[in-house]
């Protein structure tokens, strides 16, 4: 494709050399550069820009000007954004032949694609999937290295998914993402907003920062949007809900578990087996029963048949899409076993989703409730004592372990946990492993288990290495030998 059709209405500050190149590849990755290719300096490096040249890079983009021998330089401000516009370009613009969810919040975004897609699948379209699991599609699936993907591979899969006859596309976009403008050239439909609680503020340095990071799917990406029916769905539940609320001609929709909103339940009932909901929607009703636990999970549902509410797509199929998902990997997924313990996994990493796990669980618990969990390393170090506090105050015994330590000293870890315990009695057994089977062997007829914080992970990171680690799986295999 000609350079000059790439750059058309990007905004840069200058250009320098041939603009009728024919570009074969765009990328920021300096390793990924062939014969041929646009290189986007994101890094100021002057090693990865060498080595772009060196590769056989024509043409670079940049916040400066070097001296390399490229047969186009292009400066501007706003790398990362001409990146997503360049990418989209190259690939044909897929967003705009496809209609995109986007969905953004410190929870609940997995579930809500599980369930969205469930739904599609149920009226007979061709959902595909782009989350923190897996990018999925089509009967294809790929193991996601990102919850969203940098531009250029996600220009890449929606131009594969376009080609593949998929009809919806539902996204995962994380603050990450949005802050990194990795979104910029897609065309979104529609945008779902779950919730804001404390994460990632080691990135974000604080909750305000965060919550700009988020509003730009609303405020920015949906508004610009060449999409005709655009609307937004947001959980009215949410304190922070009106700073989401996009402007006309953006329609919203609300959804709530309390209030009378576009969608809300009339009835709500949970054990441990599951919920039985009456939802609203507008002037009709849907009785769903669904073995997904919570009610987070109930507004996850809301948000779920919102969508279809908002896409015309009849009630039966919303129902039949919603209760035929039995479970999403990691996030409150039971762990089946013979003998009759409440056992769940759970990828709950943040205190607020501790919380909302843990509270859910005592509601409906017949004996004790006992909680495996730990905190990653070289992460946010602010929420460590918080959750320590959650888990001791909302479980009857916990268990503090190692999560994924990276390079930090697990026990460092572990003692900032343990800073913030002030409730019932723990224990800390730092390798993970050890600790599933010490809190399977405790539990007693009634007793509920939660293993937090890796959810669907199938690997622990210790140092530079990275193991196979599933905490589903070594809950089976003990729970296969406890007497």
């Amino acid at each position: 494709m000609r350079l000059l059709d790439l750059i058309k209405d990007i905004p840069v500050e200058s250009i320098d050399g041939e603009i009728t190149l024919d570009i074969k590849g765009i990328t920021k990755d300096s390793r990924r550069v062939e014969e041929g290719y646009m290189f986007f300096a994101t890094s100021t490096s002057e090693s990865y820009i060498k080595d772009a040249f060196n590769r056989g890079a024509v043409a670079i983009v940049s916040q400066k000007r070097h001296g390399y021998g490229f047969k186009c330089h292009i400066v501007t401000g706003h790398i990362e954004a001409a990146l997503g516009m360049v990418a989209s370009r190259f690939y044909g613009d897929p967003s705009e032949k496809i209609h995109i969810t986007g969905i953004t919040g410190t929870n609940g975004k997995t579930t809500i694609t599980y369930l969205i897609e469930s739904i599609l699948n149920a009226a007979g379209m061709a959902p595909g999937v782009i989350g923190t699991i897996s990018y999925r599609y089509k009967g294809k699936t790929f193991k996601a290295d990102n919850t969203t993907p940098g531009a250029e591979q996600l220009q890449g899969l929606l131009a594969e998914m376009v080609s593949s006859g998929v009809s919806h596309v539902i996204m995962e976009v994380s603050s990450h993402a949005l802050d990194q403008r990795r979104v910029e050239g897609t065309h979104f439909n529609t945008a779902i907003f779950t919730n804001l609680t404390h994460d990632h503020l080691d990135y974000h340095r604080d909750l305000v920062h965060y919550k700009e990071a988020k509003r730009l799917l609303f405020n920015h990406y949906l508004m610009k949007s060449n999409k005709g029916k655009r609307y937004a769905i947001l959980n009215m539940d949410d304190p922070n809900v009106d700073d989401f609320v996009p402007k006309p001609p953006v329609k919203t929709l609300f959804y709530s578990r309390n209030r009378q909103v576009d969608a809300y339940l009339s009835d709500y009932r949970e054990d441990i087996n599951g919920l039985s909901l009456k939802v609203t929607l507008g002037r009709e009703s849907l009785n769903i029963t669904s073995s997904l636990i919570g009610g987070f999970n109930a507004s996850n549902i809301l948000a779920a048949c919102l969508f279809g509410y908002g896409e015309g797509i009849p009630m039966g199929y919303i129902k039949e899409g919603i209760e035929s998902l039995e479970s999403v990997p990691g996030r409150m997924e039971r762990v089946k076993n013979n003998k009759g313990y409440p056992v769940f996994v759970d990828y709950a990493h943040t205190p607020d989703a501790l919380a909302k796990v843990l509270e859910m669980l005592n509601t409906i618990k017949k004996g004790r409730l006992i909680t495996v969990f730990g905190c990653g390393g070289n992460r946010d170090t602010a929420k460590r004592p918080i959750m320590g506090d959650i888990a001791s105050r909302l479980s009857d015994f916990t268990i503090i372990t190692s999560d994924n330590p990276r390079n930090e000293d697990p026990k460092k870890i572990i003692d900032d946990i343990i800073r913030g315990v002030h409730g019932n009695s723990y224990r800390v057994i730092e390798n993970r492993r050890d600790a599933i089977s010490e809190a399977i062997r405790m539990l007693k007829k009634d007793d509920c288990l939660l293993i937090a914080g890796k959810g669907h992970e199938d690997y622990q990171i210790i140092g530079d290495s990275v193991y196979h680690f599933s905490d589903k799986e070594v809950a089976e295999e003990f729970l296969n030998v406890a007497t």
